[in-house]
């Protein structure tokens, strides 16, 4: 017969396996984040081509690009339904991440439309940029792709202001001028302001639309997001 003290033990050991790999992937993200090269995200993209490999891939899918709030990005795929939906975040990865891997992670899939969302990392830890610097490779990516195919729906979600960085937010509103600028005239892109579906009537960013981490959206956050998205592209 198994001791109580044994029992204990076992049920406080499996208590702790979940903490201790959520602890593990944290880490293992953190240091790829400090990693600049872009093969950073190396182990993440062949993941996906293992997963590709075994299912059927979807005709013209709509490609969502991005970090970890991609990751994250709950519920998409069935709020789009029935036009197939591929979530293909990466770590905290950057654009200019995404333009490196464009053919693993974008190209290979031959996607209807294309969805971005820029990652936290593009104002700190890994990049570090300035507007300027976030929209020129924006503009890279837009144009790799064009390179590659034509007639496919571009969809740019603005970078976020959170409550964790609001050092930051002249440099979204920065961002999103310069993006609304350059894509005024080009008919197959779409610049989509989450920002103002996120504030509170002060014009802050409201913390009940984020995790407890200041940065990333939370259920509710993701929701306005998903409507937001699903608005523009049952507009088109």
């Amino acid at each position: 017969m198994i001791s109580w003290k044994t029992l204990r033990t076992l049920c406080l050991v499996l208590l702790l396996i979940p903490v201790v790999h959520l602890v593990y992937l944290i880490s293992r993200d953190t240091v790829a984040t400090l990693n600049n090269s872009p093969d950073a995200w190396a182990a993440e993209i062949d993941a996906y081509a293992r997963q590709d490999r075994a299912s059927q891939l979807p005709d013209k899918p709509i490609v969502v690009v991005g970090g970890r709030r991609v990751k994250l990005w709950p519920d998409l795929e069935e709020l789009l339904a029935p036009r197939p939906v591929l979530m293909r975040g990466l770590g905290d990865a950057t654009v200019d991440d995404l333009i490196h891997n464009y053919e693993r992670l974008i190209g290979f899939y031959r996607p209807g439309s294309i969805v971005l969302l820029p990652s936290n990392s593009e104002f700190h830890l890994r990049a570090n940029k300035d507007a300027e610097a976030l929209v020129s490779g924006i503009v890279e990516l837009v144009e790799l792709d064009i390179d590659h195919q034509s007639n496919c729906r571009f969809y740019i979600i603005s970078p976020l202001k959170t409550p964790l960085y609001p050092s930051d937010n002249a440099t979204v509103d920065e961002s999103m001028r310069l993006l609304q600028e350059w894509a005024s005239d080009i008919t197959h892109i779409e610049i989509l302001d989450i920002n103002a579906l996120l504030k509170k009537t002060t014009g802050e960013p409201n913390p009940s639309y984020f995790r407890a981490d200041g940065v990333n959206l939370n259920e509710h956050g993701y929701l306005r997001l998903s409507i937001l998205l699903k608005s523009a592209i049952e507009a088109d």
